[in-house]
């Protein structure tokens, strides 16, 4: 029990000090932080750095819960280029070989997600949608 109270402190710890440290103004050629002495806070002005642990992180909870979508695409992708039939068969079997490396992948991002580099996702695209989209309209238009 009191392991585990531990364990989470320290994550809140690390967040506390890791993310408001990546939030800059818009204007990031200045390299200014957030302007607080107002005491009012526009979120229009507040924008996150893309290479950060947070996006490290969400990046891999976003793999390992959407690998899934592999699945469709490959069919939709042989079914395209060969025929229905080999895209139930082989297709099927692409997409779960794909499926795998996604997850792993997005176990990968989520366990190191601490350390950098935090701008490399393991695969590309970065996230399932974005092949499964082009993917199944080539498919169907």
């Amino acid at each position: 029990m009191k392991k585990s109270v531990l364990i989470i402190n320290i994550m809140l710890l690390f967040f506390v000090c890791t993310v408001p440290g990546y939030c800059y103004d818009l204007e990031r050629e200045s390299g200014n932080f957030l302007d607080f002495s107002s005491g009012e806070i526009d979120r229009d002005d507040i924008s996150c750095d893309d290479d950060t642990p947070v996006e490290k992180l969400e990046r891999g909870v976003i793999n390992m819960t959407t690998f899934w979508m592999e699945i469709p695409a490959e069919v939709a992708k042989v079914s395209k280029e060969q025929d229905p039939a080999a895209g139930l068969t082989s297709g099927l079997v692409n997409g779960v070989a794909i499926s795998l490396v996604r997850v792993i992948s997005g176990i990968y991002d989520t366990v190191t997600f601490p350390f950098s580099p935090y701008d490399k996702p393991v695969m590309r695209p970065e996230y399932p949608w974005s092949a499964a989209d082009e993917k199944i309209k080539a498919w169907l238009w």
